[in-house]
This record gives structure tokens, sequence and C-alpha cells, in this order.
């Protein structure tokens, strides 16, 4: 082995006769599939007596040729994976052995044995490193090694191509242990030693986030994939995040752009969804599920993130001042590193104890059009996630837990400033979001207070910084009281009312700046904060506050249009009339227009539709609102708008989902589901036989609360048969409304409706989930027929369990 790039063991230069040699195979990954696949289904027919006349099952000559070009190079595959033309060929021999051979996993590991830490340092074998650590922990799709009765023929093979390196059970034979988990801790205790410089490295600090998430047995996926893409009945090896491990061919290098004119941030906030992900279990080999490996694969986890936290040297009890961790938060590799350990060492916090049920509280369902992500796991006090939390920010827990004073619980000596830094820093940021998102109740209220979260200047602040209002808006959606709430709205209120906000953004003009300088902004639009604002009042906050919300953003919106101005104007009869009072606002009926950026009126069936997204969102959440504070809004609504307008975003995901969905699905549904029909009676036949809209007429048809407005709809619908008999949604529609009973008679009709409902109902009692009724508030709204609704409730709950 020669010694090169610094202290790192590097391997020698690919043969070039080799290299000519990989490139010559024609390898596939999922040919190689399909032909196992094929092999199984022929060799358990054969076994099963029902296929005596066919030939027998072959070994797949895929695998086949995998496992002798493997062996054939396994004291050159270091070499060859930090050559550009032979890296990708051999990502694929691993992936296509890995996935149908256990042998081949310890083959793989050990061939990298001694180049761990170059090949992660390198820009092609860091893609290598990480493939081979991610397929040696997976399942297999099948283990042909041991397929079938006796002696297998996969067996056979791997015993031709690798008999002469692999060691057997009693330890003699060649020089690759038996033992799988062996080989993958020590290729770990190999990259452990040169943890705190990966972190920071632009590959290795990859290698080293794949690392921590096999010792933890945590893998992250996307929050919300595409369609189809983890549906498709074939494993984790063709969808989810083992497939992303496969790279596509290698691009062409690209050459150099001019540096356009940057892209603006989005108002909303909201990521895309290949951006937000969640946690979950990883499936991997029986080798690694021992106790003996969780034990010593637990104790590596926490000697690697003391490396990489350097916190090894510190003293325990005493609050280190900021230095080179608190850098790293900020650093571009090792920012995200630092991230993904918060996460991770929450989940196992969360998942090392009994699960609790949370009594009283509303479960959050994930929504990528509502832009509402899963809870994540939390950790507690005294967990191994709050001591990084702790070192991270420079928390002193003692000053949290001491005093009882209010004063005194704010006195952090470097914690405040640290908060106020990583709010405006783009990666810094990210980390303080998981901080908010996974720290326990005591903890989120303390760093509100610390960071000056409740200060209304100091909250004027964080909105208006281009990163920092991203904090405030997973500040909001992660309140956990309604206290807190009150806290947070609070000084709120006065910002939202000056309608900086909510004002449309805006530069200022400067004749002398050059065309590729951006001008000053003199105002940027925050709707985000107010979306964000309005989920948090609707799940967590009292009746005050949201009316204290909705208050400000209809004065918001006043100030915002330039008519707020309050006294007396002499009309030219020589009357005086008032001015509108700034104390009011905006009625519901102009702020809606504003929120959609949706003019009554203007939409065109040519065009697709375009709406604010947070703006939609606001308005989602306004409609979950109490009842005398959203009655306003809901009739405002549906006066304003058209039949065309409503009939277009009924057709748009996002105006039908946020919009539509929250009247038709929220408390109001019975009201909002009388004015809709009224409105698009005459359109009904065409949102049936729509892709998006005919959801919207089953929902409305659901929410209808007579058989009499429901029997009208199925009326217009069954003159409309032959379109709705066209296409899926139509017949959709048809089943879901008893469009054809209905013209059998008035019994048939109801038998249908009530064998529907009774599907409905049983799904409900299986999943838990049941929505509100009409009106339906909690019972801080003071009213009696709540009163009344509540007391049915428990009655209902208590015979039910009962029985």
């Amino acid at each position: 082995m020669e010694e090169g790039g610094g202290e790192y063991g590097r391997p020698r230069r690919g043969d070039p006769d080799t290299i000519s040699y990989l490139r010559g195979l024609p390898l596939d990954e999922v040919t190689a599939a399909k032909e196992v696949r094929t092999y199984i289904s022929a060799y358990r027919s054969e076994d099963g007596g029902a296929a005596e006349e066919n030939e027998p099952a072959e070994f797949p000559e895929s695998l086949s040729a995998t496992h002798a070009a493997l062996s054939s190079i396994y004291h050159e595959i270091a070499s060859l994976a930090c050559e550009e033309d032979s890296c990708q060929q051999i990502e694929t021999l691993i992936r296509i052995s890995c996935r149908f051979s256990m042998a081949a996993k310890r083959i793989v590991l050990s061939s990298l044995s001694g180049y761990w830490v170059f090949l992660s340092t390198h820009r092609f074998g860091s893609h290598v490193a990480q493939t081979a650590l991610r397929c040696a922990v997976a399942e297999c799709e099948e283990n042909l090694d041991a397929f079938g009765d006796g002696k297998s023929e996969g067996g056979e093979v791997v015993e031709d191509s690798y008999g002469s390196l692999m060691q057997n059970e009693d330890g003699s034979g060649g020089s690759i242990p038996h033992s799988l988990s062996r080989i993958l801790l020590d290729a770990i205790e190999e990259l452990k030693q040169y943890a705190s410089d990966l972190s920071v490295h632009v590959c290795g600090t990859h290698v080293l986030r794949s690392s921590v998430c096999i010792l933890s047995g945590v893998e992250f996926v996307e929050a919300f994939p595409k369609p189809g893409s983890n549906n498709q009945g074939d494993g984790q090896w063709d969808s989810g995040v083992l497939a992303a491990t496969r790279r596509g061919k290698l691009k062409d290098k690209k050459k150099k752009k001019k540096k356009g004119r940057p892209q603006p941030v989005e108002e909303s906030g909201a990521k895309s969804p290949q951006e937000v992900t969640v946690m979950r279990k990883m499936k991997v080999v029986s080798d690694l599920k021992s106790e003996v490996f969780r034990n010593k694969s637990d104790a590596m986890l926490e000697e690697l993130v003391g490396i990489i936290t350097l916190s090894k040297n510190d003293t325990h009890g005493e609050v280190q001042p900021p230095g080179e961790v608190q850098q790293h938060t900020c650093h571009a590799s090792a920012g995200p590193l630092l991230v993904q350990l918060v996460r991770i060492l929450s989940y196992l916090d969360l998942h090392s104890k009994p699960a609790q049920k949370k009594s009283g509280a509303k479960k959050i369902v994930p929504d990528r059009r509502l832009g509402i992500q899963e809870e994540e796991p939390r950790y507690s006090v005294g967990s191994q996630a709050e001591t990084l939390v702790n070192r991270l920010l420079c928390w002193d827990p003692n000053v949290c837990r001491d005093g009882d004073d209010e004063d005194e619980r704010a006195k952090q000596p470097y914690a405040s400033d640290i908060i106020y830094g990583l709010s405006g820093e783009p990666r810094g940021s990210i980390l303080l979001e998981a901080i908010l998102r996974c720290s326990p109740d005591s903890f989120h209220d303390e760093l509100c207070r610390v960071g000056a979260f409740y200060d209304d200047t100091t909250l004027r602040e964080y909105i208006e910084h281009g990163v920092s209002n991203f904090v405030v808006q997973v500040l909001f959606a992660t309140s956990r009281s309604r206290e807190q709430t009150a806290k947070l709205v609070k000084p709120l209120v006065d910002i939202v009312e000056d309608g900086s906000l909510l004002r449309p953004n805006s530069r200022c003009a400067d004749e002398g700046a050059q065309e590729e300088s951006r001008a000053p902004t003199k105002n940027t639009r925050r709707i985000g904060v107010i979306w964000r604002a309005s989920e948090m009042c609707a799940n967590v906050g009292s009746a005050q506050d949201q009316e204290q919300l909705l208050h400000a953003i209809m004065r918001g919106f006043s100030a915002a249009t330039g008519r707020s101005e309050e006294g007396d104007t002499e009309l030219s009869d020589g009357k005086k009339k008032r001015k509108r009072s700034k104390a009011k606002g905006l009625p519901a009926c102009e702020c809606i227009p504003l929120l959609l950026g949706l003019k009554p009126g203007s939409y065109d069936a040519s065009c697709r539709l375009t709406l604010d997204a947070a703006g939609a969102r606001v308005m989602h959440h306004i409609f979950q609102f109490k009842e005398r504070l959203r009655e306003e809004w809901v009739e405002s609504f549906f006066d304003i708008y058209t039949c065309e307008d409503l009939v277009g975003i009924a057709n748009d995901g996002l105006g039908s989902r946020c919009i539509l969905d929250g009247l038709l699905e929220g408390p109001s549904r019975a009201k909002s589901s009388r004015l809709l029909l009224a409105k698009i009676s005459d359109r009904l036949a065409f949102l049936a036989a729509e892709r998006v809209g005919h959801h919207v007429v089953i929902k409305m048809f659901r929410s209808l609360p007579t058989f009499e407005d429901k029997a009208a709809v199925s009326a217009t619908l069954s003159q409309s048969l032959n379109r709705l008999g066209s296409n899926s949604m139509g017949r959709s529609v048809m089943t879901s409304l008893a469009v054809k009973e209905y013209l059998e008679g008035e019994n048939p009709w109801k038998e249908a409706l009530a064998r529907q409902r009774g599907k409905e109902d049983w799904l409900e009692d299986i999943t838990g989930e049941k929505q509100s009724n009409e009106g339906e508030d909690d019972e801080h709204d003071g009213s009696e027929k709540a009163k009344g609704r509540h007391k049915k409730d428990k009655k209902k709950k208590k015979k039910r369990r009962q029985e």
C-alpha cells in the first residue's frame, strides 16, 4: 500500500487492462433481477410438480458472471473505485452481488479494508464506499447462497468464486472473517479514527452519515414520495433509500455558465418533497440484529458522536465557551451531519422507552399540499440527544432547573448569542429548526425565552431577515401549549398590523446601480409567517388568540393597501364622511382575494389557475377557527367568487385541498356544502369527470346534511350517465353517490348509501379518526350546545369500551 493524500492509505492506480475488462462487462442490475426472479419462480414450480415438462431452471448467468468478476478483481477493487472509468461498474457489481448473496457482502467490505478513509475523501471512491456500506447491511432480496433444499446451486457458485478467500466457521481457510458484523465494525472503526477530519470534508461527511445510520439502525426516507415510487411491490432494492444509491450514467463535464440573477426565495417557506425526510427503522440482515452487535454499535456510535462534536476533553458539568463546534454548525459539510445526529439520537431515545399515548393531543396528519410534516420524535431530559444539544448551544442546564424566577431562567452565558447567530445562517438555521422539532416541551419554551422570540422587537428582526424567518415559521408550527401560543401571538399581532408582512414585494429604485447588482430591498412579503401563525392558532391556540390574529390580518391588509387613515373628509355638499377605522380593518370579502391572489371573476378556463400557496393555507386554517370567527370568512368566500372561479379552484390540486377541503371536511362543512352546491350545481357533471374535481363532488355530497340535498345532487348527475361512464373518475362518482340506484327508486338509493356509510363507520372505528360535526368547537367555547355534544361523545366512548 502506497502512502498518499496525507496520513490516509492510498491504493495503487488501477490497471488499464482491468479497467478495459470491466468496461466490457454487460452488467445491468434490472436484467439480473429479472433473471433471478425467473429462476426462483421456475425452481419453485418444479418443486411443486406443476411444470414437469419444462426444462430444469438454470442459475442466472448475470449473477454467475458478477461473482466471477468480483473474485477476479478482489485485490484491485479499492484501486478501481478511484477511477472515473471503472467506479460505475464497481458499484453495479456491488449492488448485483449483495442483492442476492450474503457471502458477497463479506467480500465487498473486506476488499476495501485499509482504504476506507482514502476512499471517503475521494471524488469517485466516496460513492463506492457509501454503496458498499449500504448494500452490505441491507436484507437480500433472495439469498441464493442457501436457496432450496440441501446444497444449493448458488452456494456452489459462491464456493467456486470465493472459496479460497473466505474463512470457515472454525477459523480455517482464507483471510476474510466469517462474521459480517465483525468486518462491518472494523470498517467503521477505521473511519472513526479520522471522524473529526471527515466531518468537514465535502465527500467524507457523506460516508460518515451512512456509517451513523448503520450504527443506529435508522434511515431517512422522503416524507412525501412521488406517486408510485414506493408501492411497486419490488422491495427496497427497486424503490426508496436503497434504490437511491444507484447512480445514473456518468455525465459530461458541464461548462461554466455565467451567473444569472439569483432566484427569489419562496415566500411560503415550504420545502420541496425531496428535501423533507422522515426516519424509519432500517431493514438489515439477520447477522446485525443480535444483541451483541447492538451493544457494540451503540458504544461505537457514542464514541463517534463524541469525536464529531469534539467533546472528548470537555469538563463535565461546565459550559464551554463557543469554539470550533459552533463553527461546524454552520459548515457546509459538518452542519448537515450534526442535524442528522440530533434527529437520530432523538429517534433512538424515543424508541428506547415504552410508547406512551399522549392524552388530549391532536394527531398530526402529514399533508404535502398543506405543508404539514410528520411530527419528529422528541428526546427526553438526561438523554444523549440532550447532551448533544446542550453542547451545540453552549447551554447550561443547571440555570434552567435551579432558578424559580423567570429572569434567572433566562440567564444563559452564551446560548442567547448562539441562537441568534444560528437563526440567520443558512445551515445553522436548519440545525436550530431540528432542535425546535426534537426538543421536549420544557426546553422548547426555555429556548424561546433565551432566544428572545417572545420580544416584539427581536421577533420583528427575526421575521424581516431572509433566513431567520424560516426559523420563526418552524417555531410557530411546533408550539407546544396554549400558554406558549399566547406568548407568541402577543408580539406578532403588532408586527402583522402594520402591513409590512402582507404588502407585496417592492424595491428601492437606484438609478446608479448596475444591471448585474440587485437593488436594495424595501419590503419583503412574509405571508409564510402568517400561514404558520394561523396553523398554530388553529391547532393549539385559544379563541382569543385566533381572534387577535384574524383582526390583525384584517388591519394589516388595510395598512398594506393604504386604506387605514382615520379622520373626516368633507364631501361636495358640505357634509362630512367618516373614514374607515384602522381598528376594524378590511372586511373578509376584501382580504380573501389578497390572500389567494385571485380576483373574483378573473379565472380563465384556458389558463392554469395560479394561487398563492401560503395564502391558500392561511385560508384553510382560518376555516378551522371558532364558529363566530370563521362564519364571515366562509360566507364571504362563496359570495365573492363566481361559479367559474369555484370550478377552477375545485380543479386545482392546491385550491381543492387547501380551500375546499378545509370547508368540506372542517367544522363548517354542512353550511359550506350547501353554499357550494348552490353555486356549482350547473357544473356538477363537468367536475365529476375531472381528475381533481371529482373528489370535491364526492366530499360535497357526503357533507350535505339532509337526504333532500343529496337527492338533488344524484338527480342532477343521473342526467349525465354517458359522460360519467366515459372515464374512471365519473364511474367512481356514480358509485359513491349511488347515481344508478337513484334511478331505481328512493329505497334502493337510501340502502346503497347506508351500506357505504356502514363501511365508512367501520373504517373510522379501525383508524380511530372521525370528522368533527357542524359548528363543533372545544369545551372552551362555553355554549350549552357544545357541552351537550361533548357529553354525548363521552357516553358513546364509554359504551364502546364496555362492549
